[in-house]
C-alpha cells in the first residue's frame, strides 16, 4: 500500500452536503484497495450533486436547470439509469461549463469501467485520478463554475427575506459576504449579468437586483466601482429611461461622480437634471433616490470649487426647484452658499400670492445654520427684505413676535459691529432694535 497516494487532503476539501456518505464511503474503499467501488462511489457522489444542484437552479427558475431536471425525471419514469441523460442535456443546456461536463463524462466513462468485470482492473492511480476531479469540479466550495455560481445568486437574492432590512450598511453586510465566492476576473460577467436583471426590473426603487448593486458600490472594492462605472455610465450604458436609478448608485457611491468624464458626463448631467425636473414633489428627507441627496454627494465629493463647474445643469435644476429641502442646509458652507441665498431671498421677496415655500417654517428650521453661514451682510439684506411693506403674512407674523422663533438670526443682527481697525471712512450698516431696523454708523477703532 506504500505506492498508493493518500486521498485525505483532497477529502478534507469537500464541503458538506447530502452526498458526504458516498464520499466517506468511497474513501474507505479507497484505503481498503478496492478501487472499482471507489470509483463507483465518487460518481455516485458526482451526479448526486449536480443533480441536487440542478434542482437548486430549477427552484430559482433557471430555465436551462429546469430542462435537465426533466430529463432525469424522464429518465427515473421510464426505470433507466439518469446519469447519461443528465449529461447530455447539461451539454445541450450549457448550463454549466464544457470543462465541467467533460470532467462529468470522464467520471462517468470510469465509472462504467469500473462497474463491469470483464474491463481491465480497476487501479489505485485511476480511483485516485477520478476522486481528485470530483473534489475539483464538483465536491468542493471552490468547485462551482462561474455560471452556477452567478445563477445561484440570482435565485438568492430574489428569495424572500434574503435582504432582511432595506438599510445600506446592513445590505453591504449581506453583499459583501456573497461577493466573497467571487474572483476579481469573475466580476465584468456578474456586473453584465446583473445590469440585465436589474433591467428586467425596471429599475424598480423596490428591486432586489438594484439593493445588491448599492450593497456593491457601498463596499470598498475599487476594480469592482471601475467595472461598474464602464458598465453602467459608458457611452451605451444609460439612458433617461433608467435615470432614476442611476442617482441611487451615485448617492451611495459618490466617487462615481468623478470617474465618469467627457461626454459621458455631460450626457449624465442631462440625465439627471431631466430626472429632477419629471419629479412632480421633492423626496422625502434623507431618501437615496432623491435629486437633493445627489447634490449634497455631488457637492460632498466634488468639493470646492468644482461643485458648480461638475455637473452643472443638475446643481442648477435641484437650487431651482428644491432649494429649501431639508437635506440641502449644509449647502450653506459650501460655495453654493450665495446660490443658496440668492434662492431664498427671492422667496422672502415674494408677495402672498406668489409665495410657496413656507418660509417661516423654513427660517426657524435653519436659523442655526444660516446665522453660522450667512454674513453680516446677508442677514441685514433678508431682514430688511422680511420687513418690507407688503411683505408676506408670515413674515409678518414673525416681526410682530420679536423674531423669538429665530434667535440665532435675531441676535446676530441686534448686535453692534465691533469698531472697524482698518484705516477707512466709517461705514453705515443695520441693526435690530425692538422689531425695527436702524441704521448706525461703524466706529474708528
Amino acid at each position: 500500500m506504500t505506492d498508493v497516494p493518500p486521498i485525505y487532503h483532497l477529502h478534507r476539501r469537500v464541503r458538506q452536503h447530502r452526498t458526504s456518505d458516498y464520499v466517506a464511503e468511497a474513501v474507505r474503499c479507497y484505503d481498503a484497495g478496492a478501487y472499482r467501488a471507489c470509483i463507483i462511489m465518487t460518481c455516485n457522489a458526482v451526479f448526486d450533486a449536480v443533480r441536487a444542484r440542478m434542482e437548486e437552479l430549477q427552484a430559482g427558475q433557471v430555465s436551462r436547470a429546469e430542462k435537465v431536471v426533466a430529463a432525469v425525471k424522464e429518465a427515473l419514469n421510464d426505470k433507466k439509469t439518469y446519469e447519461g441523460a443528465l449529461l447530455t442535456k447539461l451539454r445541450e443546456t450549457g448550463v454549466v461549463p464544457v470543462v465541467e461536463t467533460d470532467a462529468l463524462g470522464e467520471i462517468l466513462n470510469k465509472r462504467n469501467h469500473a462497474a463491469h468485470p470483464n474491463c481491465s482492473a480497476a487501479t489505485a492511480k485511476d480511483a485516485y485520478y477520478v476522486f481528485e476531479k470530483a473534489v475539483t469540479y464538483f465536491l468542493c466550495e471552490q468547485a462551482r463554475p462561474l455560471q452556477f455560481k452567478i445563477d445561484t445568486l440570482k435565485r438568492d437574492i430574489y428569495t424572500e427575506g434574503f435582504f432582511t432590512v432595506p438599510i445600506i450598511d446592513d445590505v453591504a453586510r449581506k453583499v459583501d459576504e456573497e461577493i466573497a465566492i467571487f474572483d476579481e476576473s469573475d466580476y465584468y460577467k456578474l456586473i453584465s449579468k446583473l445590469k440585465k436583471w436589474l433591467l428586467n426590473d425596471n429599475f424598480d426603487e423596490d428591486s432586489k437586483s438594484l439593493w445588491f448593486l448599492l450593497g456593491l458600490l457601498h463596499l470598498d472594492r475599487p476594480k469592482l466601482h471601475s467595472i461598474i462605472s464602464t458598465e453602467f455610465f459608458g457611452k451605451r450604458g444609460f439612458s433617461p429611461q433608467n435615470d432614476a436609478f442611476l442617482v441611487d448608485m451615485c448617492v451611495v457611491r459618490p466617487e462615481l461622480l468623478s470617474m465618469i468624464s467627457g461626454e459621458n458626463r455631460k450626457r449624465l448631467d442631462d440625465t439627471f437634471a431631466k430626472f429632477t425636473e419629471s419629479l412632480e414633489t421633492p423626496s422625502a428627507k434623507g431618501s437615496v433616490r432623491s435629486p437633493t441627496a445627489l447634490l449634497v454627494a455631488i457637492a460632498d465629493h466634488l468639493k470646492d470649487p468644482c461643485i458648480d463647474t461638475g455637473y452643472p445643469k443638475t446643481v442648477d435644476v435641484v437650487l431651482r426647484r428644491f432649494w429649501a429641502h431639508p437635506d440641502l442646509p449644509a449647502l450653506f458652507n459650501t460655495s453654493l452658499k450665495n446660490r443658496m441665498f440668492e434662492h431664498l431671498l427671492e422667496e422672502v421677496k415674494r408677495t402672498d400670492e406668489e409665495g410657496g415655500t413656507d418660509l417661516a417654517s423654513y427660517l426657524e428650521r435653519e436659523d442655526s445654520t444660516l446665522a453660522t453661514a450667512l454674513t453680516r451682510g446677508q442677514i441685514e439684506t433678508l431682514f430688511q427684505a422680511s420687513m418690507a411693506s407688503g411683505c408676506r403674512k408670515e413674515l409678518l407674523e414673525l416681526r410682530e413676535s420679536g423674531f423669538d422663533r429665530i434667535p440665532c438670526l435675531r441676535e446676530v443682527i441686534s448686535l453692534p459691529k465691533p469698531p472697524s481697525t482698518r484705516p477707512v471712512p466709517s461705514t453705515s450698516y443695520l441693526i435690530l432694535k425692538g422689531n425695527n431696523l436702524v441704521r448706525e454708523f461703524r466706529q474708528r477703532a
